[in-house]
Parts: C-alpha cells; structure tokens; sequence
C-alpha cells in the first residue's frame, strides 16, 4: 500500500482572476431602489403644486425616473476604486490560503518523517486518514474565504448604494418623481430620454462629496481582503 505523493491533490487555492467592476454591471441584479417617504413629500406636493406650467411639462411622465448606477460610479471614478480594494482583499486571502496549505505540508511531511522510510499498514492508514483531513479543511477554508470575498465586495455596493440615496431623493423630489428604479436594459424594453437622470445624479454627487468617494471605499469594515450595484 502506497501513500500519496501529494497532499492536496485539487491543487493550487488561489482565486481566479476577477474582472474589472466595470464589466460586471454592479446594480443590474438589486432590483427597485426604494426611496421610501418621496410620494408624500411635503416639498414634493408644493413643487408639484406651486411651479409653473413649463417646469410642470419638464417634468417626467409618471413621476418615474431611471438611474444607471453603474454609469453613476463610472463617472465618479467608483468603479476603479471599488475594483482595487476588492482585488487587494482576494490579494489577502489568497496569502492566507497559501499560508495554510504550507503549513499542512510541513504537519504532513513531520508526520511521515516520524514513520522512518519503512511504513507499515496502520501507519499508512494513519497518513492517509490525516491526507483526507487537511484536504478537507483547505477545502473548508477555501469556501469561507471565497464568502468573505463575496461579502466584502457586497459592502461595497451598499456603501455606495447609501452614498447615492440622499442625491436620488433630491433629484427625485425635484423632478416630482415617486420612484426611480435601476436601469436594466433586460427589463426595461425601452426608456424616454426625459425619465433617465443618470447624469444629474453623477453630477450631483460629484459636486457635494469629490473627497468622501475616496476617503470611504477602501475598507467598509475593519479587517480585509467582488461588485452590479443595481
């Protein structure tokens, strides 16, 4: 009876290489953004009531409108930003996968030295029982790794979800709109020119928070190591 030679067979643990953000379409999957309280807006119901005819006409019609935050991030350079911090945290990870599947090796290989070059049954069946064991716990490993990936690069599309909210509502109430949702271009078939405000909202948030988009990306939680923001 024969011991493997090699303690993991599945291989290297690194992660495949993750594309840019810009390419994912970060907000396509979310759904409706909420902007819970616009449709009984004090503020609302006086700009509706009190502006003129030709504001009134400029207006959207429906009182929807439509925001393409992927778009939203692109201008502000988001994207990029978002990108890099998700790739420094697989960068992390992938060092701590290493790290482990090193440190199993030495066990393992420590393990047989202390059987002498000769081996018999029982103690083969003790290498191979401790093989199984530390090839399952990479295995665990890998998957938690891959979850705190995940969840990392969710934090980041919240983040910046919730950064954009406020400006929504100010664009929303401006225009009268009770709902702005994501643009999808798989659900919405075709879309006036009037309803989108993808660049008022960039331009809005550009102008009130340039230095916050940097400051506020790189770690939305403490320790660390992908993202569409619909």
């Amino acid at each position: 009876m024969t011991v493997r030679t090699s303690v993991f067979g599945f291989g290297t643990l690194l992660f495949r290489q993750i594309g840019l953000l810009r390419r994912i379409g970060l907000f396509r999957l979310i759904g409706l953004v909420g902007l819970t309280g616009l449709v009984g807006l004090t503020g609302c119901n006086k700009l509706i009531a009190e502006a003129p005819p030709a504001a009134a006409a400029a207006k959207p019609i429906g009182g929807v409108g439509v925001v393409d935050l992927d778009l939203v991030a692109k201008q502000l350079g988001r994207d990029l930003e978002m990108s890099k911090a998700v790739q420094a945290r697989m960068t992390q990870l992938n060092k701590k996968l290493t790290s482990l599947q090193d440190s199993l090796n030495r066990l393992f290989e420590e393990k047989r030295a202390g059987f002498g070059d000769q081996t018999n049954d029982d103690q083969e069946k003790q290498l191979l029982g401790m093989q199984d064991r530390m090839d399952t716990q990479l295995r665990e490993s890998r998957r938690n790794a891959e979850n705190d990936l995940s969840k990392y690069r969710q934090a980041l599309v919240e983040q910046f979800r919730e950064q954009a909210k406020p400006i929504l509502r100010e664009v929303a109430a401006a225009r009268g709109l009770s709902i702005v949702v994501p643009k999808n271009d798989g659900l919405l078939l075709t879309i006036d020119p009037a309803v989108e405000i993808t660049d008022e909202v960039a331009q809005r948030m550009l102008a009130v928070q340039p230095k916050a988009a940097q400051g506020e990306t790189d770690e939305p939680d403490s320790e660390s190591t992908e993202t569409s923001l619909r």
